[in-house]
């Protein structure tokens, strides 16, 4: 049996909250019952019977642990080796939305005591997944790292736009921030298995699209106290001549930015970073709105936004891991248009990446 996370006589209790769980959610004529494990490795911590209404019946191996931390995914999918044949399901006191979504890429099943639960069956045919809590309710004190503030996120510019390999120090000189905070946090993002460090070596890999997921869960450009929301009434192309011709620090991002990159339909919304949003107010015919807005004028949270910039259609834009995030916590189709740009980013990494 696995040893991560693991503490004496965990495995009966959690095992049993997990039996009335399924037993509570399976639909009419469903059983499950639960029984010691076998004494033959991988032996698991008891093993889960799960019958329909008719015969046929599946036995799913339960592996209990007191945490279960994402980069613990792989090595537990090692030892264990899951598959349509052996479904096996990891149970916790709380599962992390990275830790199930990394558990559901190796073929695992799941369970908490929040309620998270996914269980997929092949004979009898069964599919079950809830939701429960998305943030611990009992965290440790690692557990409250923060992805917030300017410092966050000059770090995750750097992990995304560097490609490793890179040292800690070169990287904290590149983010701009302390060492020992950039130590804090690549030992956070390690356990989320958002970056690969060899041991006191350098940074040997970074999941960039994880990374800026990740961020967006904290960071947002439409905070009510850095954007203002206007409209263009002759739609954003008088907009577009004004910034060609503005002399401030300004950089567009959101969907107009990324369809310069991954087109996917019109951009209804221009987002811009400015200086000095009041003299690009007074320059065009931009009117304040509550709502139907076309345009949203943000106060930079950090110089960070100005790096990395490119020349698309003589208009300054944003580096395209900046514009992901924007678009992650954008209204409308804004999270779909990140994809996108995702995509395209991950076939043209030589275009954005040094």
């Amino acid at each position: 049996m696995s040893t991560v996370g693991n503490t004496p006589n965990s495995g009966n209790t959690l095992t049993d909250s997990v039996v009335r769980r399924l037993a509570d959610t399976l639909p009419g004529g469903w059983r499950v019952t639960a029984r010691p494990p076998s004494t033959r490795p991988p032996s698991g911590d008891a093993i889960l019977r799960v019958s329909g209404p008719g015969s046929v019946a599946a036995s799913i191996l339960v592996e209990a642990k007191q945490r279960v931390e994402p980069r613990d995914v792989d090595h537990l999918a090692t030892d264990l080796a899951p598959g349509s044949d052996r479904p096996i399901m990891i149970v916790a006191p709380f599962l992390s939305a990275r830790t199930r979504e990394r558990l559901t890429a190796r073929g695992f099943g799941y369970a908490d005591l929040t309620g998270n639960v996914r269980l997929s069956l092949r004979s009898p045919a069964l599919f079950v997944e809830t939701r429960g809590a998305d943030e611990n309710p009992t965290p440790a004190l690692r557990d409250r790292r923060s992805l917030k503030g300017a410092k966050a996120g000059r770090l995750i510019r750097a992990l995304c736009d560097c490609r490793p390999p890179f040292g800690l120090r070169e990287l904290a000189v590149r983010a701009g921030v302390d060492a020992g905070y950039a130590s804090r946090i690549i030992a956070y993002l390690e356990r989320e298995a958002l970056v690969t460090r060899g041991r006191r070596g350098p940074i040997t890999n970074t999941d960039w699209p994880g990374l800026l997921r990740r961020w967006s869960q904290e960071y947002s450009p439409f905070h009510p106290k850095r954007v203002s929301w206007y409209l263009s009434p002759r739609g954003l192309v008088p907009l577009i001549e004004a910034l060609r011709a503005r002399a401030a620090r300004y950089a567009v991002s959101g969907s107009w930015a990324a369809a310069q990159f991954a087109p996917v339909a019109p951009p209804r919304i221009l987002l811009c970073y400015d200086d000095d949003i009041r003299g690009l107010v007074e320059a065009t015919a931009l009117r304040p709105v509550d709502a139907g807005a076309n345009v949203a004028l943000v106060e930079p949270f950090d110089p960070v936004l100005y790096e990395r910039t490119s020349r698309q259609k003589a208009i300054t834009v944003v580096a395209p891991s900046q514009i992901v995030v924007d678009l992650m916590t954008s209204p409308g189709r804004g999270p779909n248009e990140a994809e996108v740009l995702i995509e395209w980013m991950g076939e043209h990494e030589d275009a954005w990446r040094t």
